[in-house]
């Protein structure tokens, strides 16, 4: 690989090392203020951000807490209770860390692959087979937050005994199958590499 080249590789791995430390980054961000996981930035009055902790929600979930009569009374009191903070914490860990691994794996197969030291394909090969093993982990992890998110904010916001959540299985069945198929063509790769391995060793 040349130089310019690999300085290109290099680059987007420090770009996936950055999104995954992002990810990472919203986990304390649970702990100081969970509102916070969505925000706008408003300029009637100046700009300033707002937190809008609705956006977190599900379409269904968020019109039927929208619609509470006193529902900033009610946010307000939800964000009080710190039996509330530490389920969201717990939701958002299930939430961003596949999408971390992934990042961070495909991070360091790419700094692998762009580095001039011995095994680098096998190396990187190996972080690639994690990234694919976190993407099939996010398929499922996120639309299971998702609902685990919307039942949390009901449970503290509203009366509702019970609500019937959609779930998109056919989005998640797309998202299953990529990331399956990542998966067989890495692990398709490694298995080339290994018999390449084996030849050189025989002649």
């Amino acid at each position: 690989m040349s130089r310019g080249r690999a300085r290109a590789v290099r680059a987007f791995a420090v770009l996936c090392f950055l999104i995954a430390g992002a990810g990472v980054a919203t986990l304390p961000t649970m702990l100081v203020g969970p509102q916070w996981q969505a925000f706008m930035i408003d300029c009637d009055d100046g700009c300033r951000a707002k937190p809008q902790p609705l956006d977190q929600l599900s379409p269904e979930v968020r019109h039927v807490i929208a619609n509470l009569p006193k529902a900033s009374e009610r946010m307000t009191t939800a964000m009080a209770e710190p039996y509330w903070w530490w389920r969201l914490l717990g939701i958002q860990m299930l939430d961003a860390l596949p999408f971390t691994l992934l990042f961070f794996s495909v991070g360091m197969a790419l700094w692998r692959f762009s580095n001039r030291q011995e095994h680098r394909d096998w190396s990187g090969m190996r972080w690639l087979q994690r990234a694919t093993a976190a993407g099939i982990a996010m398929a499922i992890a996120e639309p299971l937050a998702q609902v685990l998110r919307d039942a949390v904010f009901l449970g503290a916001m509203t009366d509702v005994g019970a609500f019937s959540y959609s779930v998109e299985f056919t989005l998640i069945i797309e998202r299953l199958l990529l990331a399956c198929a990542a998966w067989a063509a890495t692990w398709a790769l490694a298995a080339g590499l290994r018999a390449r391995g084996d030849l050189a060793e025989i002649v």
